[in-house]
């Protein structure tokens, strides 16, 4: 579950060594893979079962936890990407401030 953002952050730390145009493709391309983790796993849960034609607690337990585990991996990595997006805007700001205040 935690493999996706781990990838990002590793990805995009990485990525501040290289073009400013790669850490932005990075990022869009983790959004993507974050948000299509999050519909293949809902899509794969299929239609909940009935608690009490089963034997489970409740309905999430009754849903297979591998599905679980891909929409919690995408949120988790979407929610990582939003975060990334704001350092970077933060970070490219200061990265502008900078040299602008070195050039005066």
């Amino acid at each position: 579950m935690f493999i996706l953002p781990a990838v990002i952050v590793v990805g995009w730390i990485l990525s501040w060594w290289g073009a400013r145009r790669v850490r932005w493709i990075l990022l869009s391309a983790a959004g993507v893979v974050s948000v299509l983790c999050v519909v293949i796993g809902w899509q794969a849960m299929g239609p909940p079962a009935d608690p009490r034609t089963v034997n489970c607690s409740s309905t999430w337990a009754c849903t297979d936890p591998g599905s679980l585990y891909l929409v919690a991996a995408g949120l988790l990595g979407f929610g990582c990407c939003l975060v990334l997006l704001i350092l970077a805007i933060l970070g490219e700001a200061m990265v502008i401030w900078r040299r602008r205040r070195i050039s005066d």
